[in-house]
């Protein structure tokens, strides 16, 4: 509402004579009359105003609604689609287009050239686990690059305040994905407040590429690598930094999501009770490896029913896989896990070995290899159902301020070939979880 406005009337000292308090009460006639239209004339323009500012107010909702509409709808608190939070936790893939604002695209872009150029990228491609980087002979033509710079971009070279900027949204992103996921330690930092999480930029030259692999692995099968981190890879994020890249240019990031009427609809992917997922059952179960809680002390296969909300304790009945307890034991017997190469087809009940899928084999994935990633010279063949077809490929430009998010134990992927003349440049990085145990060395 305006201010009152009341017009401020002075009485004169005296009045000596009746011609002078007329010319006085017209005075103040002629005063109060003024101010009367002065108020009207100010009501008005305030109604005026108050309308105009409804109205583009109501203008601007309406535009905002719009161009929300028109990319992707996201609530006024999430940073995500919705629906993206669903396609994580079911082993889908999230892309949320334009998310990165235009001119912080631009500065990590123009912060990564200049990296580039002055030498802090280095070779980095896919990692055999069993064998030492400098053995793998990296090569800067045909692998990524890549620039470390702290696990939280906090590297003082190059352009820091623009990946500090980076950085803050990231945590905020990652303070969603915790809570809405269910995985509270994403959301936390290292001992003593150090970062856990990684954060990256990737370079790929014209013809480099990169194979297919998953990011994370069931520690027990890294064999003396295994269980000596406190953390684990949980959800795989980029962010694309290229300006107008064209799809002649190659480069798309081909990622092998399970189908629509696959994707797990009834537990989340990845991870159950710190057990990580190793396999998939019918295309849709996943199924996850514990080492942990078998009485027998060894390590079993299982898949979740109800909700998977009990521990994995079901024993074996006669040799066939029980059900108890909100689980299915799916090994014919409790298990020690063996070196690189496995095929855990072996260990399962006989019924289930045909609809059994595993997600990574030595044929497959480098990381999931020996150290000369064969056996007995010949590079092992697994037994798995339709394992490395890409039948159902989902390729992803990788054009600026996209942002793409999986869950990095559950979905393979791989970068085709850059076959353009520039390069391809990406800020890439991983959130991780705690790790479910930690050997004492």
């Amino acid at each position: 509402s305006p201010p009152s406005l009341a017009p401020s009337i002075l009485q004169p000292r005296t009045l000596a004579s009746r011609a002078a308090r007329g010319r006085t009460m017209q005075s103040i006639l002629f005063s109060t009359t003024s101010v009367i239209v002065l108020l009207l004339s100010i009501s008005s323009l305030v109604v005026f105003n108050v309308t105009a500012l409804s109205a583009n107010a109501s203008a601007t909702t309406t535009t905002t609604s719009c161009a929300d509409n028109s990319h992707t709808t996201k609530s006024s608190t999430s940073l995500l689609s919705v629906g993206s939070i669903e396609k994580i936790a079911q082993g889908g893939v999230a892309i949320e287009h334009n998310w990165l604002p235009p001119d912080l695209v631009s500065a990590l872009h123009d912060d990564a050239r200049h990296l580039f150029d002055s030498g802090q990228f280095q070779p980095d491609g896919l990692t055999n686990t069993a064998r030492s980087r400098s053995e793998q002979g990296f090569t800067s033509n045909a692998d990524r690059q890549t620039f470390r710079g702290g696990a939280d971009f906090s590297s003082d070279v190059g352009d820091a305040a623009a990946r500090a900027r980076f950085a803050q949204r990231m945590n905020e992103l990652r303070a969603e994905l915790a809570h809405k996921l269910g995985r509270p330690t994403l959301a936390t930092d290292g001992p003593s407040g150090r970062p856990k999480h990684e954060m990256t930029y990737n370079c790929y030259q014209p013809g480099a590429k990169l194979g297919r692999h998953l990011d994370e692995h069931h520690e027990e099968t890294k064999g003396v690598k295994g269980w000596t981190m406190p953390t684990r890879r949980s959800v795989t994020w980029l962010v694309y930094l290229n300006d107008e890249w064209r799809e002649e240019e190659g480069g798309a990031l081909r990622c092998l999501p399970r189908e629509e009427d696959e994707l797990s609809g009834e537990v989340q992917v990845g991870s159950h009770q710190g057990n990580l997922q190793v396999g998939w059952l019918d295309k849709r179960h996943p199924v996850f490896l514990d080492c942990f809680s078998r009485p027998s002390g060894g390590a079993a296969l299982y898949r979740l029913v109800n909700e998977g909300k009990e521990s994995p304790r079901s024993q074996q009945q006669n040799g066939k896989a029980s059900n108890q307890g909100g689980i299915i034991i799916l090994s014919s017997h409790d298990f020690d896990v063996p070196g690189q190469p496995i095929d855990f087809t072996a260990f399962l009940a006989e019924e289930h070995r045909q609809s059994f899928e595993q997600i990574s084999t030595s044929r497959l994935d480098p990381r999931f290899a020996n150290k000369d990633n064969t056996n007995g010279g010949e590079v092992k063949k697994t037994t798995t159902a339709a394992v490395g077809e890409e039948k159902h490929a989902l390729d992803i430009a990788p054009t600026g301020g996209t942002l793409v998010l999986f869950d990095s134990v559950t979905l393979p992927h791989r970068v085709k070939e850059v076959t353009g003349k520039r390069q391809r440049i990406a800020a890439t990085g991983w959130f991780h979880e705690d790790s479910q145990f930690v050997l004492e060395l």
